[in-house]
């Protein structure tokens, strides 16, 4: 006779978490529902699967156990919406390496989110050390007593370690050796301590320096310490530095990602307000409900200053980051464009032979070398730093090859933390087709990828900048590339000495193609193919006199290498070139010219 054993199913977190849910969303009774977590706590802690499964990753806990007061002033259960769960399911995959920045819209739970995964740690672990800085200090009591001291106060005693402090900014159990403070920004927050974790609330917002902070608080934290920054987005700062230096987990959250975002007052959606039409057309595109839309035309509605919203409630980061100010180009435009910017592009280098070739007179004697670059190849890299959106356009037919002009304006460096850029357009219709943008590059060798950018291109018509060395210019000319702009000249044909090639930008040419580029970028910003220069005309300011620049933080290096090519394209060709000719070609090609423009100008 066999015997037969019976298989009793393993208990998990998320099997009591799903039973709460359960009993919640049957009777909603918080009475009934303070029963069940009090069961669930005994359950835990007399289990040693369960045990070990919160010790792993105490902010299991919050579903399980917490409760939180909702924005009707409500004690629930703390049941994660959709952007708190992202954020768990990230910190999950992506570790601890780097910290954690979170832009955000407003209301959307993620400061209770990090204040109850601090608690839930400070409660489970032994030796830890949370810190909480805040932008101010009404904040201090709005997260520690409004929100952490609730949450704590609400959960199942046997849940509570025995407690050595319990003040206005401070937690701390004895037996744990593990606590939690608060404290508002300030340089010297923080020194002196060793943290396991930080949590840096409404960062954008603090009236200290970030740098400062981050020399005294987070040079404080374990080599394995979990660092978190929130925030909603304050103009261009610090905080909007440390989002673009790479340094962090960048976490964007729209606003729709907040479920309860929805209204059904759809006479909101009858309005005459050009940007906010043009905005709705945005948001059906990306999929939105109408509920979802006319909430956010509600919310539009309701702002006395109408820029507010693109801070308040942004589509992307780049808007959510709007700059405050007198912006050359045209904000709304820019922000609308980036809302709904979806250009695929390929990042990549160039690489290639550098020779040195003999230089002989008419007696066939050597007199001399010259250097020249051979074996140009286009490689794909995704740390390059030129990114492709189109490649060269050329074509062959009968025996007759046409190509696309091509026209490349470039920055260089200069002093201090600019860039290196290049611009390249499509002179057909003034595309960008290419970008390159580098920090750390020399000179020549920024030549050399401008060299391979021109030829890559066509040939390209190129003007490098020449205000802060004219190296470059020097480098092109020496390598042989002849297709150079020289300012003022208007017969492309003259041989120069490389001195009178390049752009120079004077209080006298720095309007001029400033102004065009305003133009242009009004009536076709979709002719800008890079999120990078876009994100520099959103903050490229008048200062002081009318003088424009980049606002403080941020950088102009590919508006003017923009500003410069779409400049130049208006002394160079628009049209497409033949470069192998046969017998009688320009009448062959111009026997249709509306047949041959369809087959081949694209225009």
């Amino acid at each position: 006779m066999k015997c037969r054993r019976e298989v009793r199913k393993l208990i998990t977190i998320d099997c009591l978490t799903e039973k709460r849910k359960k009993l919640w969303n049957e009777n909603q009774s918080i009475d009934d529902d303070k029963l069940l977590t009090e069961a669930i706590a005994r359950k835990i802690l007399s289990e040693e699967n369960l045990r070990n499964e919160v010790f792993e990753r105490p902010y299991l806990l919050i579903e399980c156990c917490f409760c939180v007061v909702d924005k009707k002033r409500r004690t629930t259960p703390f049941f994660l919406n959709d952007v708190q769960k992202d954020f768990i399911a990230k910190l999950e995959t992506l570790g601890r390496q780097k910290p954690f920045f979170i832009l955000k819209g407003r209301q959307q739970g993620f400061t209770t989110l990090i204040t109850a995964i601090q608690l839930s740690f400070a409660i489970v672990r032994k030796n830890f050390s949370g810190f909480t800085v805040a932008d101010r200090d009404d904040n201090t009591k709005a997260i520690f007593t409004d929100k952490a001291k609730a949450m704590y106060n609400d959960l199942p005693k046997i849940l509570k370690p025995k407690e050595k402090f319990n003040s206005v900014n401070e937690l701390f159990f004895d037996k744990l050796n593990s606590s939690w403070r608060i404290a508002s920004a300030s340089s010297n927050v923080g020194r002196s301590r060793t943290l396991s974790f930080i949590h840096f609330s409404e960062v954008a917002f603090y009236k200290c320096s970030i740098s400062d902070l981050q020399k005294s608080i987070a040079e404080a934290a374990t080599q394995d310490a979990l660092c978190v920054y929130e925030t909603t987005a304050n103009g261009f700062n610090e905080a909007k530095a440390l989002w673009d230096n790479g340094s962090c987990h960048n976490l964007f959250y729209e606003w729709w990602k907040t479920k309860e975002y929805v209204s059904n007052e759809y006479e909101f959606l009858e309005t005459k307000d050009k940007w906010l039409i043009e905005r709705l057309k945005i948001l059906e595109q990306k999929g939105l409900s109408r509920e979802q839309i006319t909430w956010y035309a509600k919310k539009y509605a309701s702002y006395i200053d109408k820029s507010s919203i693109k801070q308040e409630y942004p589509c992307s980061p780049e808007e959510a980051f709007i700059v405050s100010g007198d912006c050359v180009f045209d904000k709304d435009i820019i922000s609308n464009y980036l809302s709904r910017f979806d250009v695929l592009s390929t990042q990549g280098s160039f690489k290639y032979e550098k020779k040195l070739l003999p230089i002989y007179n008419d007696k066939n004697e050597i007199v001399g070398c010259e250097r020249r670059i051979t074996d140009i190849e286009l490689i794909d890299d995704t740390n390059g730093f030129i990114s492709i959106v189109e490649k060269p356009y050329c074509i062959t037919k009968d025996g007759i090859t046409y190509k696309k002009p091509y026209v490349i304006g470039a920055d260089t460096a200069g002093c201090g933390e600019d860039y290196f850029t290049a611009k390249v357009l499509d002179n057909t219709n003034g595309r960008c087709v290419a970008t390159l943008r580098v920090k750390h590059i020399d000179e020549d060798l920024f030549a050399e990828q401008l060299y391979c950018l021109g030829t890559y291109y066509n040939n390209a018509f190129i003007a490098v900048e020449i205000n802060y060395s004219r190296h470059p210019v020097r480098v092109l000319h020496d390598l042989g590339y002849t297709n150079l702009y020289s300012q003022g000249l208007q017969n492309k044909s003259i041989s120069l000495p490389e001195h009178r090639y390049g752009f120079l930008t004077t209080s006298s040419t720095k309007p001029i193609i400033i102004s065009n580029l305003v133009a242009i970028m009004r009536e076709s910003i979709d002719l800008e193919t890079d999120r990078e220069t876009l994100k520099e005309l959103s903050s490229f300011v008048r200062g002081v006199g009318g003088k424009t620049g980049a606002a403080s933080g941020s950088h102009d290096d590919l508006v003017m290498a923009s500003a410069i090519a779409h400049y130049i394209g208006g002394d160079y060709t628009h049209k497409m070139e033949i470069i192998d000719t046969g017998v009688d070609v320009l009448a062959q090609f111009y026997n249709n010219p509306q047949e041959e423009t369809n087959k081949f100008m694209e225009w």
